[in-house]
């Protein structure tokens, strides 16, 4: 063989020696950064309670999940402070219902890392799986998910607790009195007076809206007169402290009118928060003594939170809507791991199965429960429009008691008279509160309509305080179930709760 071809055949073989630890060398570095891809877990921001128990649900084990808001916290009110604007735009991703339910969300919203699970992402569910259920409309006749008409809130519903802004009233009467003397009287309701002190303003006036005004003025000035048992109010230009007295079970007070004419009462407290026995206002003569005109205003704290653009965002109260916000999840989770990461992939797939198959467990077992309510008791009725999608997914009509008062500004004896109809007409089991204890405009109805309250509150914004994605819908079901006359298997419901908890801790 010529130096010339020994000199080539060993450059051919030398390159293919080249390739071949090339080849090698390639497939080490690539395997150890696949480790270290593997190794590395992501960083995701969930804003709502309910999402980020959603997303740790499906997520790797690796990756880290942080809960923007506190279950504490009201999305719907929700303003975003410095560190959770940090949180927000140092995430890998930011999963989120969307501007519908939290409308601070709206500037994160179309940025390239952020993901919307809620109603603008998903098809609705169409129930038609669900054993022959009816489509059911609101009380209006119209779509249960065209429009969310429950457009504002009493104070009391989302911070459970039941301060007075400064000047404002709850209440206001317009009397046709005469001169002379009368009894305004206060009772102990269940043990207990409403409040133990309460402010009064009496005007006399004719025009109700007119002296709203001068009755806030009063009602929050500090130069107030103080009144106890047996004391006498007149119509002036301060207010009354009425304090009540704890030791007896009615507090009343002298009212006296110094002549004819029309006199307007501002309180602090609805009236008939104080009604155990008797009408809270009688004459000399002991007759009940009615307004011919009154405003059950709520006070100013007017939140426009449930006001959610035309959309119903509260679609996980059917498990199927759920299932289909995990497939959304599940979908972007997999699309920050490599291809050739099938491991990883893999595991994702298998908890979204995991969590789907409990959430399908979850349907069965609602309508197992609905099914033992007899059938002309099926009618949900609570404050806001926020049950819809339970109505449509398990056969109840939902109505929400705003769709009749209205906005609580413009609040009058007409929408009291209708909403009081409304639940005779629909021979109403039971209200349901949104909050515990329930509010006093639910307390009032209630008591005048003399259908009873829930025991328990329903949870219609998320999560509770303590419990998961199944604990809220096993929760809500076993109080609609029990306070409509059905019988709910509890333990059951737990079996799931434990389960979906073995999933996202």
């Amino acid at each position: 063989m010529s130096i010339f071809k020994k000199l080539l055949t060993n450059k051919t073989g030398l390159n293919k020696l080249i390739i071949k630890n090339s080849v090698i060398a390639g497939t080490i570095i690539f395997s150890s950064f696949g480790q270290d891809v593997m190794a590395k877990g992501k960083s995701y921001i969930a804003v709502e309670p309910l999402v980020c128990d959603l997303v740790k649900s499906i997520a790797l084990p690796s990756d880290k999940v942080t809960c923007l808001v506190d279950r504490k916290e009201d999305v719907h009110d929700l303003k975003i402070n410095p560190r959770q604007a940090q949180l927000l735009n140092s995430a890998d991703k930011v999963f989120t219902l969307g501007k519908e339910m939290t409308p601070s969300i709206r500037n994160w919203e179309n940025k390239k890392n952020t993901v919307v699970v809620g109603i603008s992402a998903i098809d609705i569910d169409d129930n038609s799986d669900h054993g022959g259920h009816d489509d059911h409309a609101n009380h209006d006749g119209s779509n249960d998910h065209a429009e969310h008409s429950a457009k504002v809130d009493d104070h009391s519903d989302h911070g459970g607790h039941d301060d007075h802004t400064e000047g404002a009233f709850e209440w206001a009467g317009k009397f046709q009195l005469s001169k002379g003397s009368y009894k305004w009287s206060f009772e102990k309701v269940d043990g207990e007076y409403a409040d133990p002190a309460m402010k009064m303003v009496i005007l006399k006036s004719n025009n109700i809206k007119s002296s709203e005004e001068l009755a806030k003025e009063l009602l929050g000035s500090k130069d107030s007169i103080s009144r106890k048992n047996n004391g006498t109010l007149i119509a002036s230009n301060k207010a009354f402290i009425l304090n009540f007295d704890q030791r007896k079970e009615s507090t009343v007070f002298n009212v006296d009118i110094k002549e004819d004419g029309q006199y307007i009462f501002f309180t602090e407290h609805m009236p008939f928060e104080f009604e155990a026995t008797q009408h809270f206002f009688k004459d000399v003569l002991n007759s009940d003594v009615e307004p011919i005109a009154q405003v059950p205003d709520e006070g100013e704290e007017h939140h426009h939170h449930h006001d959610h653009g035309g959309l119903d965002p509260h679609i996980w109260h059917d498990p199927h809507n759920i299932i289909k916000m995990g497939d959304v999840i599940s979908k972007s989770l997999k699309k920050d791991i490599s291809v050739f990461n099938r491991g990883d992939r893999k595991l994702i797939n298998e908890r979204f199965e995991k969590a789907d198959s409990l959430l399908e467990a979850l349907d069965s077992w609602i309508v197992e429960q609905v099914s033992s309510i007899p059938q002309d008791n099926k009618v949900i009725v609570s404050k806001h429009n926020a049950m819809g999608y339970y109505g449509d997914a398990f056969g109840f009509e939902t109505i929400s008691l705003l769709d009749f008062l209205g906005d609580s500004s413009s609040l009058r004896p007409d929408n009291i008279s209708s909403t009081l109809k409304m639940l005779d007409e629909e021979k109403v089991q039971a209200i349901f509160p949104e909050q515990f204890p329930a509010s006093k405009l639910l307390r009032n109805l209630s008591r005048q309509s003399s259908v009873p309250l829930a025991s328990n509150q329903i949870f219609v914004d998320g999560l509770m305080m303590d419990g998961n994605t199944v604990s809220v819908a096993v929760h809500n079901t076993c109080t609609i179930v029990d306070s409509l006359g059905g019988s709910c298997n509890k333990e059951s419901g737990s079996n799931l709760e434990s389960e979906w908890y073995k999933l996202s801790d």
